[in-house]
């Protein structure tokens, strides 16, 4: 099993990577790393907002990028691009090129999560979970806001 791959990103490459607590997004400007249930941020983000729908069963959490993710110059590990579904750690991911212009990746947590996906365009995160999930964010020291889910 992969534990570092590479998709194709804007001008660059998106480098997935699994760790110890989860899977790290590395981008040129930005950092994203997904555990069962937080989401670190580093780098510049404009914010946080909450999207619960009418009836309460579903939530969505946009994280906006203050500038598009950008991506590496060096890949690492495979190299993707096009459409491609690819496992990391107990992760999956899912990569779709609309191409020239953007791409996305989507992610899948394993089993205990407390999300059922994540999608990462250069814009913004949209993570999805039940509407009865509380989130709190929590901002760290330089540019690093955690984002927590209970």
């Amino acid at each position: 099993m992969a534990r570092v791959v590479s998709f194709r990103w804007l001008e660059g490459y998106a480098v997935a990577e699994a760790t110890p607590e989860g899977v790290r997004l590395r981008f040129s400007n930005l950092t994203l790393e997904f555990g069962l249930r937080e989401v670190l941020v580093e780098g510049v983000f404009e914010g946080y907002r909450e999207y619960t729908t009418p009836r309460g069963e579903r939530k969505t959490i946009y994280i906006d990028f203050a500038f598009p993710a950008r991506g590496v110059a060096e890949p690492r590990g495979a190299v993707y691009s096009g459409r491609a579904d690819v496992p990391l750690g107990g992760y999956g991911l899912s990569y779709t090129s609309l191409e020239p212009s953007s791409a996305y990746i989507t992610l899948y947590p394993p089993p205990g999560a407390l999300y059922d996906y994540v999608t990462v365009s250069p814009d913004l995160a949209a993570i999805f979970t039940v509407g009865r999930r509380q989130v709190y964010m929590m901002r760290e020291e330089g540019s690093t806001v955690r984002i927590i889910l209970v």
